[in-house]
């Protein structure tokens, strides 16, 4: 049975691990975009149904509500009053691009020197309003578009991982490719105590990097470390990724060498806590280092909002930084990522909720400076 329609588990700790599937979904659908701002909740519901129709189903019965950002009531309101002012339909959507087009016509007009940053964040977040209103198919819009033979051609990528994975290959920029990988849910507890993986292969060197991402629910902004099987799970991480090596430098130093931040690969996430399915989708963006979750552990019961305060990187630091290669795991061959895997389990077990994300590129040096000079 899956864990989603299983009554004995109560309705709101279900409800908690389909907005924490969300949460980890949508995250990786941000890095794997270079997104300015975080895919909204409904992109990210809509990629589940992309990939498993089934779980969309169950996830969907428990968290109804998919956010509107105000820019969204003001558009559709707007509409509806244009509509009726004109007597013919206008679509939310013609006004956004409306306005985009006049403030692109501005950027186009500002002299060198003249600050426009805030014109420059309203279209990024025009454009961001205008994908909420594309329609849900991912293939017919801006999204992602579906990639059926790519990585076909690498027998790596012709493993199955999981006994009953669901996947779908999709096209990125700068010639890359993106496997979202979503297991349904079972009861069993998982291996490594992850809820989300993301891998970013280099296939031209044959390597690979990743982190791990562990969300976690937190009540009015506290976790106690005594609540259910935090402390196992946190406990789970430190082992498998913070003590097997993928923090230290490629001279097994403490730090790595030039500027970078250490090897981070695992950190802790708290997301709300949801008490009903129309419940409004909010998480912090709190990202923890899972060695630091493990010092506030030695200082405290519990972890806070203040407790946490010069720990923690926001969800768009978090980004920045792993997709520069500043944090997450030093590189490592394809042939030692199997090695992991096996040692730990992770391809014969599943958890009880797994995204599993691997952003794969094919850009070579000559392709990066090009587009650098561009």
């Amino acid at each position: 049975m899956s864990y989603f329609k299983d009554e004995n588990v109560t309705e709101d700790v279900r409800r908690n691990h389909a907005f924490k599937l969300l949460c980890g979904l949508r995250e990786a659908l941000s890095v794997a975009r270079r997104s300015q701002q975080m895919v909204p909740y409904r992109k990210a519901m809509a990629l589940i149904k992309d990939v498993d129709e089934e779980l969309f189903k169950e996830v969907k019965q428990l968290v109804t509500k998919t956010n509107e950002h105000e820019l969204v009531k003001y558009y559709r309101q707007r509409a509806f009053f244009t509509s009726k002012e004109n007597n013919s339909e206008v679509l939310p959507q013609e006004l956004v691009q409306e306005d985009i087009d006049i403030n692109q016509k501005l950027l186009e007009q500002n002299n060198e020197g003249d600050d426009a940053s805030m014109i420059t964040k309203r279209i990024i977040e025009l454009e961001a309003i205008l994908e909420f209103f594309n329609p849900e198919d991912i293939s017919e819009n801006s999204l992602l578009n579906h990639d059926f033979n790519t990585l076909k051609r690498f027998d790596f990528f012709e493993q199955k991982l999981y006994e009953d994975e669901k996947l779908q290959d999709y096209s990125l920029d700068n010639n890359r490719v993106l496997r979202m990988r979503l297991l349904h849910p079972d009861k069993g507890e998982r291996v490594t105590g992850t809820d989300m993986v993301y891998e970013q292969f280099d296939l031209i060197n044959n390597r690979v990097r990743f982190v791990h991402l562990q969300y976690k629910t937190w009540n009015t902004n506290t976790l106690y470390f005594s609540q259910g099987n935090v402390s196992d799970q946190i406990k789970k991480l430190d082992g498998n990724l913070c003590q097997s090596g993928y923090c230290s430098n490629y001279s097994n130093g403490k730090y790595p060498e030039g500027f970078r931040f250490p090897y981070c690969a695992a950190f802790l996430r708290p997301t709300s806590n949801l008490t009903r399915p129309d419940a409004n989708l909010f998480s912090t963006g709190d990202h923890i280092p899972i060695c630091m979750v493990k010092k506030i552990q030695e200082e405290d019961v519990k972890l806070t909002n203040k407790n946490i305060v010069g720990r923690t990187l926001s969800h768009k630091l978090f980004s920045d930084l792993f997709i520069d290669n500043l944090l997450g795991s030093k590189w490592i061959s394809l042939d030692k990522l199997q090695e992991f895997y096996e040692e730990k389990g992770i391809n014969s077990y599943v958890g009880k909720i797994r995204v599993h994300a691997q952003e794969v590129n094919f850009e070579t040096e000559a392709d990066i400076a090009r587009r650098s000079e561009n």
